[in-house]
């Protein structure tokens, strides 16, 4: 049973509720929010399917770009492929982000927990927190010329082992209060 909050700020004008195996994620789309901007990146042991459900999302998969609505159906993103989400300025959105294998939930709850707790957001969180928080999520950043054995040694590296080394620890390791 989760001990927290079921829906929490990502930034301003946007939220993330947690579900079932799925986040339900709602961007506002006011003048002042900020734009939702999901730095290209892929992962190891899991896929993933975005699934708009009212408004617009620019995705990008595997280097292809494409405007996705409640009219398209779910997006599939293979475990490996990397890819990017954003959302458009004053337009509102409504989409989950689901994951597969479904047993994966949990771990991906925990990693977006930890992401959105740092204060400022996760990218004023400084490098190694955030490459903490990533090696736990199975998330890898695609660097500007794509090497994925590069880029799994970088935050494996640097988030499993420098990060912990240097005192830096999760601010949620179980979904469960005081385990």
């Amino acid at each position: 049973m989760v001990d927290y909050p079921d829906t929490v700020s990502v930034s301003n004008g946007t939220t993330m509720t947690f579900k079932l195996q799925t986040r339900l994620v709602k961007i506002r789309g006011g003048p002042d929010d900020e734009v939702l901007q999901v730095p290209t990146h892929w992962h190891e042991h899991h896929d993933e399917i975005i699934t708009v459900l009212e408004g617009q999302l620019k995705v990008t998969i595997g280097g292809k770009i494409k405007m996705c609505t409640s009219e398209d159906g779910g997006s599939f993103i293979p475990r490996g492929v990397p890819h990017a989400l954003e959302s458009l300025k004053g337009v509102p959105c409504v989409f989950t982000e689901q994951t597969r294998p479904d047993d994966f939930s949990d771990r991906k709850e925990l990693f977006f927990r930890n992401t959105f707790a740092f204060p400022g957001g996760p990218m004023k969180a400084g490098l190694l927190p955030l490459l903490q928080v990533c090696h736990h999520g199975d998330t890898y950043f695609v660097f500007p010329i794509h090497f994925a054995w590069l880029e799994k040694a970088f935050v494996q590296i640097l988030g499993r082992y420098i990060a912990p080394l240097l005192g830096y620890r999760l601010k949620y390791e179980t979904l469960k209060k005081g385990s």
